[in-house]
């Protein structure tokens, strides 16, 4: 089997796909890869919703890059958007990462545009590598939490925009050494980074009370994907968590779970056997991804992954 690659794409519940579709694409340059109007009987029976409980999809990506899409689906009925009343510390999706280039000037740019953000852009240095980086977290549509990051002199594709994504899904987990061992060893992901991070700018930036900090780990799959990484976040000093993976799930708004598509799915079900972690078979559907056979499952903290055969 190939290189297992990062998170093809991450599915977002939208309340208006055509506004969500013109952040992303008018103000952040991604291509639209594909659109589909009207029910989808194979998407709604992955998701276990009724044929006409989907009513638009787009499907966009950075242009020239396959990884770290972004799936928009706009239901007819929605749910709740997932992070409507959340801490900012609760477990769950959380953080749909866009790298940009001159981050001031992107900031200075979005807010006269409107748009809020939860503090000053900050900068700090991730020690294991060696990079210095500024960072950014705004509000976006649907209570999605966008994060703006630049990671000072790195070379990486962009739109003509100069922002790319996703380059990273941010989920919070209770027990990062379990889910990090699961991600590595289902998809065969490496770590890219492995990070504590503590003081006032990290403090400031997450809501946590002093002292507070966290522990991420940034999995990748094949090395020349800037794009769709996972990283994985434990807080150090929240006071309180709730769980919010059980009602990240169509036709919730948000973000809400993430796919891969892989070279041979067999391989992924004989390691899901050998963890003892269940999974539900879907034979071959036509997604708006591709047409390939599909399964779907829950890694340990919760986060739904469904899993598409090229």
């Amino acid at each position: 089997m190939g290189a297992i690659r990062s998170i093809d794409s991450i599915v977002v519940g939208v309340e208006n796909i055509d506004q969500a579709t013109e952040l992303w694409v008018d103000q952040f340059g991604l291509d639209i890869v594909s659109e589909r109007n009207g029910g989808d009987t194979d998407l709604s029976r992955l998701w276990q919703l009724d044929d006409e409980d989907i009513s638009k999809q787009a499907l966009l990506a950075t242009p020239k890059i396959d990884v770290g899409k972004i799936h928009l689906v706009q239901f007819r009925n929605p749910s709740a958007p997932v992070r409507q009343n959340a801490n900012a510390t609760d477990l769950g999706p959380k953080n749909l990462d866009v790298t940009c280039i001159d981050l001031p000037s992107k900031y200075d740019e979005l807010m006269k545009l409107g748009y809020e953000f939860r503090s000053e852009y900050v900068g700090y240095q991730i020690e294991s590598i060696g990079a210095d980086v500024l960072e950014v977290q705004m509000p976006g549509h649907d209570h999605t939490n966008i994060i703006f990051v630049e990671q000072l002199g790195e070379k990486i594709q962009l739109s003509g925009r100069g922002y790319g994504g996703i380059t990273s899904l941010v989920t919070i987990v209770s027990n990062l050494d379990e889910e990090t061992e699961f991600f590595m060893d289902v998809f065969s992901l490496k770590e890219a980074v492995s990070e504590d991070l503590f003081g006032e700018h990290v403090e400031k930036m997450i809501g946590l009370p002093k002292g507070g900090g966290l522990r991420l780990n940034l999995l990748e799959g094949d090395e020349m994907d800037r794009y769709g990484r996972v990283e994985l976040v434990s807080y150090i000093g929240a006071e309180k968590q709730d769980d919010l993976y059980g009602i990240a799930n169509p036709p919730a708004l948000g973000t809400l779970h993430c796919l891969f598509r892989v070279e041979d799915i067999s391989i992924i079900k004989g390691k899901l056997r050998n963890k003892l972690i269940g999974f539900d078979e879907f034979g071959s559907l036509d997604l708006i991804y591709g047409t390939g056979e599909v399964i779907s499952f829950r890694s340990p903290a919760g986060l739904r992954i469904d899993v598409q055969q090229l």
